[in-house]
């Protein structure tokens, strides 16, 4: 087979791949993500296929295959880490990347162009090709790392999916190393080893979507009648189906409290309240199971207003033990609050004060000497 050849099959992958995002209907971030790493493979790989017919022009086209490592990553993060997983930060430095792999084919474009040769530019274009492999280096290893963050903590499934990845991301670094030190002689046969792992990828990408999302809507109830279904057929039920629809109920019941005891060990057990910007999402994602129906849990189960709520309630009894002992008598109120799970002081001390009608310094001059010696 011909390096074109596996380049054909990579663009028909890539563009599959794409399609199959934009099909989706509930589109999730990591939908928008894969897609658009998708669309980047699929441009630069029209960018070999056409290098013979557009010569120059070649690297306009290639400059929208800018997206593909540090999209990756953004996907990775959004994939194991669920809700709010992407920053500002993480977009800037992915933006930073793709600016970085766009220069350097608008450098190629204008040399090759106009046949321009400067020791200067040769000097810019080493160096933005040494800061894009460094960066690009970096973006993989924090894609691995992604999958390895909070193993532990993930139910049996995502592990099985932690694993398939790593095991896929690893054994392809490892290839494309080995293939571009050994075949350095050989590029058509470098390339189309390259251009195979990068199939390989895609395909157990798309795999680990279906997988995710599949498992996903088939935990969900969507399959039941909503809310608004069964009001309408609500005056249709017969006596039969009153009692069935009471045992399903009834049913319901050990499992809310099994799940009950399952949030608790994760939360309190493992201290995950402690873990700043935890989101109702992460703990979903843990257990395999909708926001839903977690959230009903910790209203109906621990009586509280809504997840955040809850979270705050542990956390501030967190800081309480904290501010009364002696020993840590010398640490800020900052210090506290981010041990307490607290993102910064200003929500540490309001969360605080709803729960406890006092400011954390207040509370802690309860249990100063002073006062006791006053007492």
């Amino acid at each position: 087979m011909t390096l074109s050849n596996i380049y054909s099959i990579q663009l028909i992958v890539a563009l599959t791949c794409l399609l199959a995002q934009l099909w989706v209907k509930n589109k999730h971030t990591t939908h928008i993500l894969f897609a658009v790493f998708c669309g980047s493979v699929a441009m630069g790989v029209m960018q070999k296929l056409s290098a013979d017919s557009f010569g120059a022009y070649q690297y306009l086209v290639g400059l929208g295959a800018c997206a593909t490592c540090n999209c990756y990553w953004l996907f990775v993060r959004s994939y194991f880490r669920g809700n709010n997983a992407i920053g500002v930060q993480h977009i800037a430095l992915a933006i930073g990347i793709a600016v970085l792999i766009m220069m350097s084919k608008g450098y190629l474009f204008v040399t090759e162009l106009w046949q321009i040769e400067s020791n200067g530019l040769s000097f810019a274009k080493y160096t933005l090709t040494e800061i894009t492999i460094l960066l690009s280096s970096a973006i993989i290893v924090l894609s691995i790392w992604e999958a390895l963050r909070g193993f532990n903590q993930a139910s049996k499934t995502q592990q099985k999916q932690r694993v398939l990845y790593l095991c896929a991301i690893i054994s392809a670094v490892l290839i494309s190393k080995v293939a571009k030190g050994f075949f350095i002689d050989t590029p058509h046969i470098k390339e189309s080893i390259i251009a195979s792992i990068t199939i390989f990828m895609l395909l157990v990408t798309q795999i680990l979507m279906f997988w995710r999302f599949k498992s996903n809507s088939a935990r969900n109830p969507a399959n039941s009648l909503n809310t608004t279904q069964v009001s309408a057929f609500k005056p249709k039920l017969n006596e039969t189906q009153i009692q069935a629809s009471s045992l399903a109920i009834q049913t319901e019941e050990p499992q809310g409290i099994k799940l009950k005891d399952t949030i608790q060990r994760l939360l309190i057990g493992q201290k995950l309240y402690l873990q700043a910007n935890l989101k109702v999402g992460d703990l979903a994602k843990q257990l395999d199971l909708p926001e839903y129906k977690v959230s009903r849990v910790i209203k109906e189960g621990f009586g509280a207003r809504n997840f955040n709520h809850y979270i705050n309630q542990l956390r501030v009894e967190h800081a309480k033990q904290l501010l009364s002992e002696s020993d840590k008598s010398h640490w800020p109120v900052l210090v506290i609050g981010l041990e307490s799970g607290f993102a910064s002081v200003g929500p540490f001390t309001r969360a605080f004060k709803q729960f406890t009608g006092s400011t954390p310094n207040q509370y802690r001059q309860q249990f100063s000497p002073n006062k006791a010696q006053v007492a």
